[in-house]
C-alpha cells in the first residue's frame, strides 16, 4: 500500500473510531482519544459544532482534546472561540496566550485577542494585538482599519490618524481612510480642517448622509455655518439626513424634538437620538442640557462605538469648561 493509501486508511479508521466515541455521547459525556489522528479529527468536530452554535458540545470535545496532551494552537484559539460566544473573555484570553505560547507569531491568533480585550475594554491591549498582526500580514488591511477604529475609541486620535492616512493611500480602503481622518480630527478638536474633509466628501456623493451630518457639526464647532439647502436634494428618511438637517435649522429643543420624533417611531437607537440631543444643546443652546444628553448617551452606546468616544469627548469638555469657570 503506497503513502496515500496508508494515510487514506489512517483517517478513515480515526473516522470510525470518533464516530464510535460520538455516538455513546449521551450515555457518556467524556471522549476517550486514543491517538494524535483521533485527537485532530475531534478538534475538527468540535470547531464544527461551534459553527452550528452548539458551544457546550463544541467546549466538550475541545476541553477532552486540549486534556490528552499532544495539542495544536488551533485547538487553543477553537476553544478560545467557543469562550468568546459565551463571553467568557478571561478564559477566552487565557487560551489565546497558550496558543501563542506555541506560536508567537500566528497574527489569527493576535486578532482573535484583540477582539476579546476590546470586549473587556481593553482598548490599549488590542491596539497593541493589532500592531503584532499587521506587521506581520501588511496586507490585510482590515487589521489596520480595525486598529485605527480603536485608537479613536481609547482616545488617541492622532495615532488614529496615522492609520487611517495610512488606509487613505490604499485603493480598497480610501473612502473609509479619509472619512475616518476627518472625524478623529473633529473629535481632537481640529473643527476647521474636518470640515473641509467632509466638504470634500459630500461633494463628491452628495448623497452622503452620514458624512452630511458630520459636515454640520463641524461647521457649526468651527463658526462657519452652512445652510442646510446647500445639500440640496437627499433622502429625508434618511437618519444622517434627518440629524443633520435638525442641527442645522432646528432653533429650539421643541422643534428639534418634532424634527427627530420620526426617528424614534421607526426605532432609531437612543444611543444616536441622545448624542444629537447633546450635540444640539451644545452647538445650538450653549450647551445648557448637553451634560445629561451625553451622560445617558455614554450609557446606551456601545463601550467600543465611536459614538461612545463622541460622548466622552464632549463630557470632558463640558467638564473642563465648568471647571474653567
Amino acid at each position: 500500500m503506497g503513502y496515500a493509501g496508508l494515510m487514506r486508511w489512517a483517517m478513515a479508521a480515526a473516522a470510525l473510531a470518533l464516530a464510535g466515541t460520538l455516538a455513546g455521547c449521551a450515555a457518556q459525556p467524556r471522549y476517550h482519544i486514543n491517538d494524535v489522528t483521533e485527537a485532530q479529527a475531534l478538534s475538527d468536530h468540535g470547531f464544527a459544532l461551534f459553527e452550528t452554535g452548539d458551544y457546550a458540545g463544541a467546549k466538550d470535545a475541545l476541553d477532552a482534546v486540549i486534556a490528552y496532551g499532544t495539542v495544536d494552537d488551533k485547538d487553543y484559539t477553537r476553544r478560545a472561540a467557543v469562550f468568546g460566544a459565551l463571553k467568557d473573555y478571561d478564559r477566552a484570553l487565557a487560551d489565546n496566550d497558550k496558543a501563542l505560547a506555541l506560536d508567537p507569531n500566528a497574527w489569527r491568533t493576535h486578532n482573535q485577542r484583540a477582539m476579546f480585550h476590546q470586549r473587556l475594554a481593553q482598548y490599549d491591549a488590542a491596539i497593541a494585538d493589532l500592531d503584532v498582526a499587521y506587521r506581520a500580514a501588511p496586507t490585510q488591511l482590515d487589521l489596520l482599519r480595525r486598529r485605527a477604529y480603536l485608537k479613536v475609541v481609547a482616545g488617541r486620535f492622532r495615532d488614529a490618524i496615522e492609520d487611517y492616512d495610512m488606509l487613505a493611500d490604499t485603493g480598497a480602503q480610501r473612502g473609509a481612510g479619509i472619512l475616518g481622518r476627518g472625524v478623529s480630527l473633529y473629535l481632537d478638536g481640529h473643527w476647521r480642517e474636518a470640515a473641509g474633509i467632509f466638504a470634500g466628501i459630500v461633494q463628491k456623493d452628495p448623497g452622503d448622509g452620514l458624512t452630511a451630518y458630520w459636515l454640520g457639526k463641524a461647521s457649526l464647532r468651527a463658526g462657519l455655518p452652512i445652510d442646510f439647502a446647500h445639500f440640496g436634494v437627499h433622502d429625508s428618511k434618511d437618519p444622517s439626513w434627518i440629524m443633520a438637517e435638525a442641527l442645522l435649522t432646528a432653533g429650539t429643543i421643541d422643534e428639534a424634538t418634532t424634527k427627530i420624533a420620526p426617528l424614534e417611531i421607526r426605532g432609531t437607537g437612543a444611543c444616536e437620538i441622545q448624542l444629537f440631543y447633546g450635540v444640539w444643546r451644545v452647538l445650538r443652546a450653549g450647551g445648557a442640557g448637553g451634560t445629561a444628553a451625553f451622560q445617558t448617551a455614554e450609557k446606551r452606546c456601545p463601550a467600543d462605538s465611536i459614538e461612545a468616544s463622541e460622548a466622552r469627548v464632549e463630557l470632558g469638555r463640558l467638564f473642563a469648561a465648568t471647571a474653567g469657570n
